[in-house]
């Protein structure tokens, strides 16, 4: 006997595609690439009052993608719900085998560090010198300073 059931079918309106969306504190932007790649950059907040926004918008760009880069890096601020939505979206990739990696800074990586100690979520290596700089902030006057 087969068995019956039901399957979202997920079909964006192309007119939404490289469109800004702005959710609370935090603002949302694709661009899409001719290789199949989509890059959604995160500007401003994640927090419980966007995060589902985010995973939406972010289920709605990757349609026919076969590679997506989320980029995190100008993130001021990231709650444990966007965790949840970084998870999500690995569920959403993981189901229409799309490769997909995440770009952050100190902050964000700090959450997931706690949040992911088993390292499930792409990470893209750090290429920054102040990512790999061990500062805490009592040193952060020092680097505002100019050490005068």
């Amino acid at each position: 006997m087969t068995a019956i059931g039901t399957c979202r079918v997920f079909r964006p309106d192309p007119s939404t595609f490289d469109q800004c969306e702005r959710h609370h504190r935090g603002t949302f932007s694709a661009t899409h690439a001719q290789n199949w790649t989509v890059v959604v950059t995160v500007d401003g907040e994640v927090d419980a009052a966007n995060s589902r926004a985010l995973a939406t918008y972010v289920e709605g760009q990757v349609a026919g993608a076969r590679r997506l880069v989320i980029d995190l890096r100008l993130v001021d601020f990231f709650g444990t719900t966007g965790f949840a939505a970084l998870h999500y979206i690995n569920v959403i990739c993981s189901r229409n085998g799309i490769d997909w990696q995440v770009r952050c800074g100190r902050q964000v990586r700090r959450l997931l560090a706690i949040c992911d100690p088993a390292c499930t979520l792409p990470l893209e290596k750090t290429r920054s010198l102040l990512d790999e700089i061990d500062t805490g902030a009592g040193d952060r006057q020092l680097l505002i300073s100019g050490n005068n």
